[in-house]
């Protein structure tokens, strides 16, 4: 738990573990470890480790019982909503699955920052169509999506259609014929509006996906970068065995894309 250059505080990076494995089960009636336990487990001080503890008290997730234990709020945990889990294809999985929906959060044109600038190939003074959608499924955020395009996308968008379609097949419908596409995905710390709209704490970790759509020429049509809340998915692959006996690797065979 140990780094130096996270912006987080220590104790709160601890809470969210500890949270997490609340929510997933981990954690049950049988209560979490003593004090001790969790000091030599995290390699934290008391104090840090109580600070953990408190918040989860104050969340209502914990009770904790003097020289007895910390113990799970069952009836809490229940009744604090956990977000679907799906396994598959991130922002492609979920534009087909049942009961998703997008709130678009952001539609206008204006200058786009330098790194989305030269991975579209635009002119400085040049603005760009920015995008901000939440996907939701069963009600709860999921996953925030923004997006940059050239200005010659524009016309073939709008935040109504953009609630009913993928913003890919609105560009096919328009005449453009996507190509590939160089993406890359890591993690990153949700900032404040991130946090807000994902409802996560600041600081939680998500996963990220940056990614530049080319079109049949070659052109960029499109900056895209997906924040998704990591609990949210699963991603699954079934794993065949390939090579000669010196230099055998596991192969991907397929991806699961099933929602949970």
């Amino acid at each position: 738990m140990r780094n130096p250059n996270s912006p987080m505080p220590r104790y709160h990076r601890i809470y969210l573990v500890l949270r997490q494995k609340i929510l997933s089960g981990i954690y049950d009636e049988g209560g979490l470890p003593a004090e001790f336990s969790l000091m030599e487990q995290y390699r934290a001080a008391r104090v840090t480790i109580r600070r953990a503890l408190s918040e989860l008290h104050d969340e209502g997730l914990i009770i904790r019982r003097r020289g007895y234990g910390t113990f799970v709020n069952v009836d809490r945990v229940r009744d604090t909503a956990t977000p679907p889990r799906m396994c598959g294809l991130l922002d492609s999985l979920l534009e087909a699955v049942a009961d998703t929906s997008v709130q678009v959060v952001a539609f206008s044109m204006q200058p786009c920052p330098a790194p989305v600038r030269l991975a579209l190939r635009l002119a400085e003074p040049d603005d760009a169509l920015h995008v901000a959608r939440v996907r939701l499924h069963q009600g709860i955020p999921v996953s925030l999506i923004t997006t940059w395009s050239p200005p010659h996308v524009a016309p073939l968008l709008s935040p109504d259609a953009l609630q009913q379609q993928p913003m890919l097949a609105l560009m096919e419908s328009g005449g453009i014929r996507i190509g590939d596409a160089d993406q890359v995905l890591s993690s990153c710390l949700a900032d404040a509006p991130a946090a807000a709209l994902l409802d996560e704490p600041v600081g939680a970790p998500l996963l990220s996906v940056v990614r530049v759509v080319r079109d049949t020429d070659g052109d960029p049509v499109q900056w895209l970068r997906g924040l998704y809340r990591p609990q949210c998915y699963d991603y699954r692959m079934a794993l065949t065995r390939a090579g000669d006996d010196k230099a055998r690797i596991w192969l991907a065979r397929d991806l699961a894309t099933a929602v949970r």
